[in-house]
């Protein structure tokens, strides 16, 4: 009996169902029809615009502009040859364009997709008065970076482009969509996820010709957090325009708490060129010049030989392990003989007899070679890493490199051969196996400026409004009377008629340096100067590379002189 009555329920539930299903479907099919030919429900995106990027003053140096973008929905459009007029007429459109538009569209025609981007604004407003007239056309809004030095700057800000499929896979939970674009390189890529937006829309519902019939829901973006960075812009383009064609880096830091106030490398590119919709020939141009590679950043990942610039590193361990002191002297006769093989100073002639003083003012390498074999190569080594050669310097920038500090231990593991005396010579002047950042080489010279304390450079003060926490400088374990006569040496090099970093001398401020000439085994000798000023109290350390640049005391002092004369024009010193 009870099973009768669940048959009974069961039954008469399913009559209901069709009967439903008949009256909706059969009865009311034209009804249903019509609504849905005459109606649907559209979602239109509203991007989330990218925080900005302003430099230590406030000025604005990234930002985001309106952008204008012409999509078809497919489904939605009633006149194609009315449609080809409007997009030939008004943007120019050729008859193949158009096709290949409409086929791609086609390939997704509930959804809109993009046949035009950035276009004029001129345009956007004529095609959207256009769009009434045909239905399956929209304009779009959404903003597009704008970065307003150009090519100044390019290596700090970095560049956007699309996200890759692989990049999707992994972001995707965090609300990434394969429309997005991501940064590459520079502050775009260290700070993607502060700096990106989070994107809205509005759902809305549109009759058969597209147009608007009510807003169902809106959901609004969310801009990204602005950076407030330690960079100058005038310095920033100052330093730019003093590298000019040639291949190199220029930093610029205050060495009391380790901001980064400018930072070039060459050559350089336009970030502003992979924004441009489509592909184009420079952009791979920049992308495959693997001679030149204008898309690394010297600053942070090129490696090089340092040079007499290391020199610092080689007086003060020997000071400081007391191994020599202020009075040691050497005499240099412009030759160095070491078993049968001789090694050279850059004077021919010799500088005769040199204390450290002076033979860091003169960047005299037979004195280096006495003073670097009695220090020895492990000593050296220590002193290097305590300089932070060797490791990252922690810079808030994506690809920094740690570049080598060699040993004897190092040498057996990775050259199997012993560590000789000839190596220990190259050492003393920074050749041989050595290789350094430029970013290295100004945090050496900043403990030097600031008195024996290693700080961490870094670029962004504030996200959001938040200031940044600042990471506190270590001192390297220095005598201090070591640092005061290092100082001294480097006064000389900048300040005596004789040193070898004169042409960097400033007139009313007190700067000091090292100059440094590097060989090369690709070809001319690669360049560098490294200073800071005043010499006291100093307020900014510099460093200067040129790759295949010559000599270090003429152009990278010469680039120096002006880079500490605009610092002193805008007040710095």
């Amino acid at each position: 009996m009870r099973d009768r009555a669940l048959i009974a329920v069961v039954s008469a539930l399913f009559i209901l169902v069709g009967i439903g299903l008949f009256y909706n479907q059969i009865l009311k099919h034209g009804y249903y029809f019509k609504l849905s030919r005459n109606n649907s429900i559209r979602i239109v995106p509203i991007d989330g615009p990218r925080g900005s990027i302003f430099d230590r003053t406030g000025k604005a140096l990234v930002t985001n502009r309106m952008s204008f973008d012409v999509k078809l929905v497919y489904q939605e459009i009633n006149d194609r040859r009315k449609l080809a007029g409007i997009l030939r007429d008004i943007l120019g459109m050729p008859s193949e364009k158009i096709v290949e538009s409409l086929e791609k569209a086609g390939a997704r025609p509930y959804a809109g997709v993009t046949i035009a981007e950035d276009i004029p604004k001129e345009k956007a407003f004529v095609l959207e008065e256009a769009s009434c007239e045909v239905s399956g056309l929209h304009i779009e809004t959404r903003s597009k970076r704008d970065y307003i030095l150009g090519m100044f700057g390019s290596h700090l800000f970095g560049y956007l482009s699309a996200i890759t499929e692989e990049e999707l896979e992994r972001l995707k939970d965090e609300g990434y969509r394969i429309t997005d674009l991501v940064g590459r390189g520079g502050l775009e890529k260290y700070y993607e996820r502060e700096l990106k937006g989070v994107d809205g829309g509005t759902q809305i519902e549109v009759d058969s010709r597209g147009r608007q019939t009510r807003v169902l829901g809106v959901k609004e973006p969310e801009a990204g957090k602005d950076l407030q960075i330690t960079i100058d812009a005038s310095l920033q383009v100052a330093a730019d325009k003093l590298l000019g064609d040639r291949k190199g880096a220029i930093i610029a830091m205050d060495p009391s708490n380790g901001e980064i106030l400018a930072i070039a490398s060459h050559p350089s590119f336009d970030p502003n060129i992979f924004v441009r919709p489509g592909t184009s020939r420079e952009r791979l141009q920049l992308l495959n010049d693997k001679k030149g590679r204008p898309m690394s950043n010297k600053a942070i990942s090129g490696i090089y030989p340092p040079g007499s610039v290391f020199k610092v590193v080689v007086a003060s361990a020997a000071l400081d392990t007391k191994k020599i002191d202020a009075h040691s002297s050497f005499f240099c006769s412009g030759t160095y003989n070491l078993g049968r093989a001789s090694f050279d100073c850059w004077k021919a002639e010799g500088h005769g007899w040199q204390d450290v003083i002076r033979a860091l003012m003169n960047s005299c390498n037979i004195f280096f070679y006495n003073t670097g074999r009695i220090v020895g190569p492990d000593s050296i080594e220590s002193y290097a890493q305590r300089f932070g050669f060797g490791a990252l310097t922690g810079i808030d920038l994506p690809d920094e490199v740690r570049g080598l500090v060699p040993g004897r231990a190092w040498k057996r593991a990775h050259r199997k051969i012993p560590w000789y005396e000839g190596d220990t010579l190259n050492y003393s002047i920074g050749q041989g196996y050595l290789l350094v950042t430029p970013i290295q080489v100004l945090n050496m010279i900043a403990v030097v400026a600031n008195n024996g304390n290693l700080v961490r450079p870094h670029i962004v003060r504030r996200v959001g409004g938040e200031e940044m926490p600042l990471v506190k400088s270590r001192p390297v374990g220095l005598d201090g009377n070591v640092i005061k006569i290092v100082r001294e040496g480097l006064f000389e090099v900048v300040n005596n008629d004789a040193g070898t970093g004169k042409r960097a001398k400033v007139k009313g401020v007190a700067v000091a340096g090292k100059t440094g000439t590097a060989q090369n085994p690709q070809g001319r000798t690669h360049a560098w100067f490294c200073g800071f000023a005043p010499f006291e109290r100093a307020k900014i350390c510099l460093v200067v590379l040129l790759e295949h640049g010559g000599k270090g005391g003429v152009e990278p002092a010469q680039i120096g002189q002006g880079f500490f004369e605009e610092a002193k024009r805008l007040g710095y010193l």
